[in-house]
């Protein structure tokens, strides 16, 4: 911590290059105030290792939504901090998912003061694994960096633009898609140790099924609308409606690539559960060349939207493969089952996207008032899905209802369980 301290003027200047002699005094002070999430982030992954061990789901999903909650509320209610905003919602946000985490672990029967028996051999298989999954954690960062360093070198807002963009697109992730990573690995971890390669063939199918039965959708809402979306968080303040609109359009560009980020989380709990975490780093260190490169000839076409394209577009390829290469592992011969899935949900998803832009002109012709049919819009969009799915369904897509009926029925219990009380 210290040495980052230290150094960070110089860091600033190497990857800051774009930046005006004030804009680099400004990244100095916020890059020295995120120092302490070296320390605050390291005893969170620490306690999400226990809690993953554990099978203790609820937390490992509850915890990653103190960042994006405490980013939102901050950005909402407008607390004065300027472009601080971000600095002190995300700081605060990760020590408050830390103290939960570890007080989850100690409410659950966990000792920190047990002493841990040393064995060689298992601390040798685990960094042969780590260390792998370490470095494709670190590329997978980097590009987020790469991405805001490649950002100065445009106008004014770039990069408020791409975070805001960013952080908005990544809470459907964080909120849902986490939370299924995290569930099924070890039941992944559990089939790969006993060798049953015909359920992880299904884990693996429903999986990619069910994520696409997810973000599709999402995609979809996005699309329609995003900039009522950023309106809603953001416009307040200097944030003017020109503000608005570049990032909602920037958005889009991130929410075209929502299944393959979604999936690449999946993906991991795969190739760290089947022991393979080289594939995991050669990959990550192939998207940051991709990243770069695609980042330069869509950035100089469509400007910070094409930044965001970009991503869009690495995280296409880098799923691809992976997908292939899961094909080659699990000894899958025909993707055709997922395949039949995923038309009826893109054909879905063409109705939905007709309807909300029908419905939209169709409003805005009528004069009438937007809260008015915004939420009508938004409801007749997510059941026109819903119908298609259920017209043209799958077995696949049936397993995709079922599970997401025991989702509602279980949380329709449980809230008439807290009424009761």
């Amino acid at each position: 911590m210290l040495i980052c301290f230290v150094f960070t003027p110089e860091i600033i200047r190497l990857i800051g290059y774009g930046f005006q002699p004030e804009e680099k005094q400004l990244a100095v002070i916020m890059e020295r105030l995120l120092i302490p999430l070296i320390l605050i982030d390291g005893a969170g992954i620490l306690f999400r290792g226990i809690l993953h061990a554990r099978k203790l789901f609820s937390h490992l999903y509850i915890a990653p939504l103190f960042v994006n909650i405490t980013l939102i509320f901050l950005l909402f209610f407008d607390m004065g901090l300027d472009i601080y905003l971000l600095v002190w919602g995300f700081l605060i946000g990760t020590m408050m998912k830390t103290v939960y985490m570890g007080i989850a672990i100690h409410r659950e029967g966990f000792q920190y003061g047990t002493p841990v028996p040393f064995d060689r051999q298992k601390m040798k298989a685990f960094w042969l694994l780590a260390i792998p999954m370490l470095g494709n954690a670190l590329i997978a960062n980097s590009n987020v960096m790469i991405d805001q360093v490649m950002a100065t070198q445009l106008p004014a807002g770039a990069i408020s633009t791409l975070r805001y963009a960013f952080r908005i697109n990544d809470f459907p992730v964080q909120v849902v898609i986490t939370a299924i990573a995290i569930a099924i690995f070890p039941f992944i971890s559990e089939e790969a140790a006993a060798g049953n390669q015909e359920n992880l063939k299904g884990i693996f199918k429903y999986a990619l099924i069910f994520l696409g039965f997810l973000t599709i959708p999402i995609t979809c809402l996005v699309v329609l609308f995003s900039e009522d979306m950023v309106i809603l968080l953001l416009k307040r303040g200097a944030f003017d409606m020109e503000a608005a609109r570049q990032t909602a359009q920037t958005l889009v560009c991130y929410s075209l690539g929502l299944f393959f980020y979604a999936y690449t989380f999946v993906n991991g709990s795969f190739f760290a559960a089947l022991q393979n975490t080289k594939a995991l780093f050669y990959m990550g260190v192939a998207s940051i060349f991709l990243n770069a490169f695609f980042n330069y000839v869509f950035m100089h076409l469509i400007g910070v939207r094409g930044i965001a394209l970009s991503t869009s577009f690495t995280m296409f390829i880098i799923s691809v493969y992976f997908i292939y290469l899961l094909k080659l592992r699990l000894d899958i011969s025909d993707l055709s089952e997922i395949f039949s899935s995923f038309y009826r949900m893109i054909l879905a998803a063409a109705c939905m996207l007709g309807t909300g832009f029908l419905l939209l002109r169709l409003f805005q012709m009528l004069t009438t008032e937007r809260w008015i049919y915004l939420p009508i819009t938004l409801m007749l969009a997510c059941i026109s899905y819903l119908v298609v799915i259920w017209m043209f369904r799958t077995k696949d897509l049936n397993t995709c209802w079922d599970v997401l009926a025991r989702m509602l029925r279980n949380l329709v219990v449980g809230k008439k369980a807290i009424q009761d009380k």
